[in-house]
């Protein structure tokens, strides 16, 4: 089957003010497959022009439109609508996830889909149930504390899960009663301008969501930096994060940042050692590596180093690279998403070797011409890594694994603290009281023990430490609080 025939659209437009537009500027972008280098279609490149008047329209459909005096019920059901249609559209969307972003195509469908789905139901139903605590105080005095919406906020979104996590977001925005501007990754902005769509179909009032398209430089500055955007939320890297909150200053704007990782996997000596180094690869290979909590430093016991670097070697002949809708061959291992961003890993995996790093598995590149066409690198191990090295100590974004043994539970814990990030983490052990020891002690906003990777992401969403983040997790991110005291005295007067 040829795939890119089920695409509809010759241009993906901007979404603004319930109208699909093209750019101010005429100016277009190319959709290309990361896993064939072959240009499938193209969208609107937008700029200061075109987010200006995504953030008019904004302001006016929180300000003046009927959302901002909608009920949460009411809010839900049109939340709830939009996840009916993603679901009755959920084929088209796999195919267009899995074309530009180098996804897999059934694990688009039968995980990455669902999870969206299943964020618009979620929050169609957290709509109706917010609410506040209630206490009563000394001295007869009744405190209730409400939450509401911060009005206008502006949602910057990562490539590497577009679709899952724009959902996932703009749902939960939506939810809590704000309007918003979605400005879609440059690298894979196929899904979000087409998820308009959805929006559009509905009914959700004009303003409401807008979806606008182009570099970080112009339209997330200009949400940044604008005194019409109440609150600014990003999912990308620290240094981008850290530019944000730069630009934020003037306005002093409420920004939650979800940034970089460089998560510990501590292996104890006690695990089922074949199922240990599944888990480990797993943990750093998911997307090609292209995941932020992805456990990309290994640290392991080392009464059972080299055996479990052994496993783990082998675990990663079980991993076939090739075009993500080539399931029926066996495909199961991703492309990159751009020609960059590989050099940038090939850069670390050299440097890693310059370094003195032991190569266990993968770390050249592969000779398929096929293969060559997209920007794939192979699953690569590397043993003996020490905490003076790179890749120990900085976010790769790739299918690199450092591994680094260590003597004591204290040895691992300090190694798992060590850098500046603290996303998450993973700890494998058969003594649950260690387990629960490391997981309380590991810097980290999400633990995983004797897995990896979150299984309730919506239901318990984890917060970034450190350099991973600011900003609390969840719908109450895109809220802002107000207390309010009540005296329940009669006559009651002022001391003077």
């Amino acid at each position: 089957m040829n795939y890119s025939e089920k695409i509809k659209q010759d241009l993906f437009k901007l979404y603004i003010d319930g109208q699909f537009v093209e750019s101010e500027s005429g100016e277009s972008f190319d959709f290309v497959n990361p896993a064939t280098g072959e240009v499938f279609g193209k969208g609107s490149w937008g700029g200061v022009a075109d987010v200006q008047k995504a953030i008019k329209a904004a302001r006016k459909a929180f300000d003046e439109g009927p959302w901002g005096k909608m009920s949460g019920r009411e809010r839900g059901d049109y939340i709830k609508k939009a996840g009916q249609i993603l679901e009755r559209r959920k084929d088209e969307f796999s195919i267009l996830e899995t074309l530009d972003a180098g996804k897999q195509y059934m694990g688009m469908l039968y995980y990455e889909l669902l999870e969206s789905i299943d964020a618009f139901d979620y929050y169609s139903h957290k709509a109706r149930t917010l609410g506040g605590d209630t206490t009563r105080l000394h001295g007869n005095t009744l405190n209730y504390v409400d939450w509401y919406p911060y009005g206008v906020v502006g949602e910057i979104l990562p490539w590497n899960g577009p679709l899952m996590m724009g959902c996932q977001k703009i749902a939960a925005i939506l939810a809590a009663g704000n309007t918003v501007i979605v400005k879609p990754p440059s690298w894979a902005s196929a899904s979000l301008l087409s998820l308009a769509e959805v929006f559009d179909e509905a009914g959700f009032p004009p303003g409401v969501v807008n979806v606008v398209s182009g570099s970080g430089s112009t339209v997330g500055q200009e949400l940044v930096k604008s005194e019409d955007v109440d609150m600014v939320s990003m999912t990308g890297g620290t240094d981008t994060g850290k530019q944000i909150m730069t630009a934020a200053a003037d306005t002093v704007k409420t920004i939650a940042l979800e940034l970089g990782g460089k998560s510990p996997n501590i292996i104890f000596d006690d695990v089922d050692i074949k199922n240990a180094a599944s888990w480990a690869v797993h943990g750093f290979t998911l997307h090609s590596g292209q995941v932020c909590v992805s456990g990309t430093r290994v640290l392991v016991q080392r009464s059972i180093y080299e055996e479990l670097l052994s496993e783990m070697a082998e675990v990663v002949k079980r991993y076939h690279p090739g075009n993500g809708f080539d399931f029926e061959k066996g495909v199961n291992f991703s492309t990159l998403i751009h020609p960059d961003h590989a050099k940038s890993v090939w850069k670390y995996i050299e440097t890693a070797k310059k370094e003195g790093a032991r190569l266990i598995a993968g770390g050249e590149p592969y000779q398929d011409p096929e293969l060559q066409k997209g920007n794939y690198v192979p699953p690569t191990i590397f043993a003996d890594v020490t905490p003076d090295m790179t890749i120990f100590n900085e976010e790769i974004f790739g299918p690199v694994g450092s591994v680094t043994p260590f003597d004591t539970e204290e040895e691992a814990i300090a190694l798992a603290n060590m850098t500046k990030y603290g996303l998450a983490g993973g700890v494998f052990t058969k003594d649950i009281k260690r387990a629960h020891r490391v997981a309380q002690r590991m810097k980290g906003g999400q633990i995983y023990v004797n897995s990896y990777f979150s299984s309730a992401i919506l239901d318990s969403p984890g917060t970034g430490w450190k350099q991973s983040g600011i900003g609390v997790a969840g719908i109450h991110k895109y809220m802002i609080s107000k207390t309010v005291f009540v005296d329940l005295n009669d006559g009651n007067q002022p001391p003077v």
